[in-house]
C-alpha cells in the first residue's frame, strides 16, 4: 500500500515495471518493459476514483493520508451500499430521533468493521443532513496490546477527524480474574463507564455504539436461554445516572453488510486479542451458529425477530 498525501507526490514513482508521471488533470503510467503507454484522465474532485482506475491498471493499491470534502463523502458511501446500509441507517436515526442540532457525539471505536463502519455513517449523516452536530471518536485501549492503533488514527485524520486514544489496563486484571462469571459484561462495563467519565469532562451528551441487528437479536436469545429474562439491547436509551443518550444507528443492519463493507472500502481493523471473542464456550458464539442454522430456512429471520422485540425497545 502506498500512502501519499497528494496525487502529485506519485510522480516519479516506479512500481514493478510501471513508472508513474502526474501532469494536469491526467497520470501517464509508462510500462517500460512492454513498451506501453496509458493515460488516465481526472479531476481535482474525483481522486478516489483515479486511484480506483491506477488500482486495476497496474495492481498498485494507493492511499490518501487526507481526503478533501468531497473525496471524504466519496469515499464513505461508495456503490452498492444504498439500500443495505445507508437506508436503514437513515430509518433507524428516524425512528429514534437519534441526532439533534447541536449534539456532541462520542463514537466509541474498538477498532472492529462495526465501529468504523458506523464512524462514517456518522460522518456521511453531518455532511448531508444539514444537522449541525459534532464527533468524537474514542478508543479504549488495553496497554497489554501496545499501540496497535496507529492505523485507526491516521484513518481518522484522513477523514478530517481526530482520534482520542484512552490507555487503560483492564484487560489484565480482568482476564486474571478466575472468580468472573462473565467477564465480557465485566469488560464492557468497564470500557463504558471510562468512556462517559471523557464525555462528561468534555460535555459531550451522546454516544454512539457500533452494535448492528445481529447483536440486538443474539442478545435477546441470551437473555432469554441463559438468564431467564427478556433484557433487549435498544437502538436508543437515555441512561440518567450519566445524564447522556446512547444511540445504536446500526440497529436495522445486519452484519454481513458490515463485513461486505468494511472489506470493500479496506477499512483498518484492529485484530482483537481477546480469547474470550473466539472461545468455544462463547454462548454468544453458540447463539449466533444457532441463528445462521435458522437463517438457511428462513434467511429473513433477524428482520423477523427484531420486529417481535420492538415492543421491548420502550
Amino acid at each position: 500500500m502506498l500512502k501519499i498525501d497528494n496525487i502529485k507526490d506519485l510522480n516519479g514513482y516506479v512500481f514493478q515495471a510501471y513508472t508513474f508521471e502526474v501532469q494536469e488533470e491526467k497520470v501517464l503510467v509508462i510500462n517500460s518493459k512492454e513498451e506501453i503507454k496509458i493515460e488516465i484522465s481526472y479531476s481535482q474532485n474525483k481522486i478516489i476514483k483515479l486511484i480506483d482506475k491506477i488500482h486495476k491498471q497496474t495492481g498498485l493499491k494507493i492511499s490518501l493520508n487526507r481526503l478533501d470534502e468531497k473525496e471524504i463523502l466519496a469515499f464513505i458511501q461508495d456503490k452498492g451500499f444504498e439500500k443495505s446500509l445507508w437506508s436503514p441507517i437513515g430509518k433507524a436515526m428516524h425512528d429514534y430521533n437519534m441526532i439533534e442540532e447541536g449534539d456532541r457525539v462520542a463514537i466509541g471505536i474498538s477498532g472492529g468493521k462495526d465501529s468504523l463502519t458506523v464512524l462514517n455513517a456518522l460522518i456521511r449523516i453531518q455532511k448531508i443532513s444539514g444537522i449541525k452536530f459534532e464527533i468524537f471518536p474514542i478508543h479504549i485501549h488495553p496497554v497489554e496490546e501496545g499501540g496497535k492503533y496507529e492505523d485507526i488514527k491516521e484513518y481518522c485524520r484522513k477523514l478530517g477527524t481526530e482520534l482520542q486514544v484512552i490507555e487503560t489496563s483492564i484487560g489484565e486484571s480482568i482476564l486474571t480474574n478466575d472468580e468472573l462469571k462473565n467477564p465480557c459484561f465485566m469488560c464492557a462495563r468497564v470500557r463504558r463507564g471510562i468512556l462517559y467519565k471523557a464525555m462528561k469532562e468534555q460535555n459531550i451528551n451522546k454516544l454512539v455504539l457500533g452494535h448492528h441487528k445481529d447483536d440486538i437479536v443474539e442478545t435477546f436469545l441470551l437473555n432469554v436461554l441463559y438468564q431467564g429474562n427478556m433484557g433487549v439491547m435498544k437502538p436508543a436509551y437515555d441512561s440518567e445516572e450519566y445524564g447522556l443518550k446512547v444511540i445504536r444507528p446500526l440497529a436495522y443492519v445486519e452484519e454481513k453488510e458490515t463485513i461486505r463493507y468494511a472489506k470493500k472500502l479496506g477499512l483498518p481493523i484492529l485484530h482483537n486479542d481477546c480469547p474470550y471473542e473466539t472461545s468455544d464456550n462463547s454462548k454468544r458464539l453458540k447463539v449466533k451458529k444457532m441463528i445462521e442454522e435458522l437463517s438457511k430456512d428462513s434467511p429473513n429471520i433477524r428482520s423477523v425477530m427484531l420486529h417481535s422485540i420492538k415492543d421491548l425497545f420502550a
